[in-house]
């Protein structure tokens, strides 16, 4: 008889480190930002876990930010990309090969270059070519690394004048705000569905977080999508959920605007009937950024304790590796 080890490369070390991996990744980031003066607009590529910090900084900042943000996910920036244009290559190995290859485009277009990794290609082509890049410690899954990521970008962003200071301190706080017994309560129960994750706003940038957590982490199919767009389409695909096993997780801030509150309200109640389980969640903190972080902590947490449900071990992720390796052969 086999025992199943819960969590023997201590993924739950990992989620419980990111408040103080948010404050060091800043420091790095701030350090390298400081080397960049003030783009007239930002391209931020990387791919899977290591684009997820800037997917969820863009959500943050975007409102306030005094230049555009877009974001690629794959081998090249857009040809507009050029001098005056600031690309933020993220990939924590240093080796992703689409990042690596938005890079090298973004350099021979005449864009100003900032790199977040652990060392690797990219770091490498960094010390060649002379642009900033923010390393940040190795060893780990990039999705377990997101504090570092993103804090180190937040701190970069800060430093040329892209955003406010004190972001990522703003995130650990929401981050330590987390109810892990909740979470855990939340993860158990919501083991044997599909999920579908909804949030409005930034917080739609944290339901696509939760969707990718039970990817790798749980090793279940899960889905997200945002407010109020959804109200335009998904809605629809209720109707054929009934005995179906979908469940609603809907990510909430308290002063979400009135016409979105109504929205998720009225869509709350009529999904309800269809769906398995339905969980609304209200993030915790003094600021939207912290609450949008508390909501990422917990969809860590519940992912985390889904796969334990499972019986699965929450950090590797073959499928990954195996698609990597047939891509090589």
């Amino acid at each position: 008889m086999v025992t199943f080890q819960a969590d023997p490369s201590g993924m739950s070390d990992a989620i419980a480190g990111m408040a103080e991996q948010l404050r060091a990744g800043e420091r790095t980031g701030a350090e390298a930002g400081m080397q960049l003066g003030l783009p007239a607009a930002v391209v931020m590529a990387g791919m899977g876990g290591s684009a997820m910090g800037g997917e969820l900084l863009r959500a943050l900042v975007a409102a306030d930010c005094p230049v555009p943000i877009t974001r690629v996910r794959g081998f090249g920036v857009p040809a507009w990309a050029g001098p005056g244009t600031l690309v933020v290559c993220t990939s924590y190995s240093g080796n992703t090969a689409e990042t690596l290859a938005c890079a090298h485009q973004a350099h021979a277009q005449g864009a100003a270059l900032l790199g977040v990794a652990s060392g690797g290609a990219l770091a490498q082509l960094a010390e060649e070519l002379g642009f900033p890049c923010a390393i940040v410690p190795g060893g780990m899954q990039p999705r377990a690394a997101l504090g570092y990521l993103f804090g180190a970008m937040a701190g970069a962003f800060a430093a040329c004048g892209l955003s406010a200071d004190g972001i990522a301190e703003e995130c650990a706080q929401g981050v330590e705000a987390c109810d892990r017994d909740a979470a855990a309560e939340l993860g158990r129960r919501l083991a044997g569905t599909v999920p579908l994750v909804y949030g409005s706003g930034p917080l739609g940038a944290v339901a696509y977080r939760w969707k990718t957590q039970f990817n790798e982490n749980a090793k279940m199919h899960a889905f997200s999508h945002a407010f109020p767009e959804l109200g335009h389409n998904e809605i629809v695909g209720w109707e054929g959920a009934d005995g179906r096993g979908f469940a609603i997780v809907a990510l909430r801030d308290p002063d979400e605007p009135v016409e979105i509150r109504r929205r998720i309200d009225v869509t709350l109640d009529l999904a309800r009937p269809h769906a398995s389980v339905v969980a609304a969640l209200e993030g915790h903190g003094p600021s939207r950024t912290a609450r949008a972080f508390s909501l990422v902590a917990t969809g860590d947490w519940v992912t985390y304790h889904a796969a334990l449900a499972r019986g699965v071990d929450p950090t590797p992720v073959d499928a990954i590796t195996a698609l990597k390796q047939a891509l090589d052969e």
